[in-house]
């Protein structure tokens, strides 16, 4: 168990990766990274009950397209992002689990650098493209992600303690 949260980092971090530098390419590499997580780590039945959150990921997604404050190569999110955000997920039951032990301003904070650093790099790949001015994509990325990060941390704490209750 105390492993767990090394593999899923170096788990996440080669589908970020993967993502950022093949796209659509990447959608086996991650599909497979996703496969070898259950394989490898011990919280299976947890693990898929947190993926009801990865809906969240999309739906942030989805928006910042629908306003074209990102785009892809088509309209709809890709693959390879709707994957990500699986793994993404499923870190914070591992690699990001520490975030939970923080107050809900920390946590909006971590989210609006961490998640804006994560699609300023992803466009600068060019994984994804913006027509936006920079600074209206810091703006865009970083409240979405203030609000997002800490969202998905309480929902899976209740995911987790719901899990509880049941066993």
């Amino acid at each position: 168990m105390q492993k767990s949260w090394l593999i899923n980092a170096v788990l996440f971090q080669l589908a970020w990766f993967s993502a950022a530098l093949l796209t659509e390419f990447a959608v086996v590499l991650i599909s497979l990274l996703l496969v070898l997580h259950f394989l490898l780590l011990d919280r299976k039945l947890v693990d898929a009950k947190l993926l009801m959150l990865a809906p969240i990921g999309w739906l942030l997604d989805s928006v910042l397209l629908h306003f074209s404050i990102i785009s892809t190569s088509n309209d709809w999110i890709p693959l390879w992002l709707v994957i990500l955000w699986c793994m993404f997920i499923l870190s914070l039951n591992h690699s990001l689990l520490w975030l939970s032990k923080l107050a809900v301003h920390w946590q909006s904070l971590i989210g609006a650098i961490a998640g804006c650093s994560s699609y300023m790099a992803a466009i600068s790949f060019g994984a994804l493209q913006s027509s936006f001015p920079w600074l209206w994509q810091i703006v865009f990325f970083a409240l979405s992600w203030a609000i997002v990060l800490p969202l998905l941390i309480m929902l899976r704490a209740k995911i987790i303690f719901r899990n509880i209750q049941t066993s």
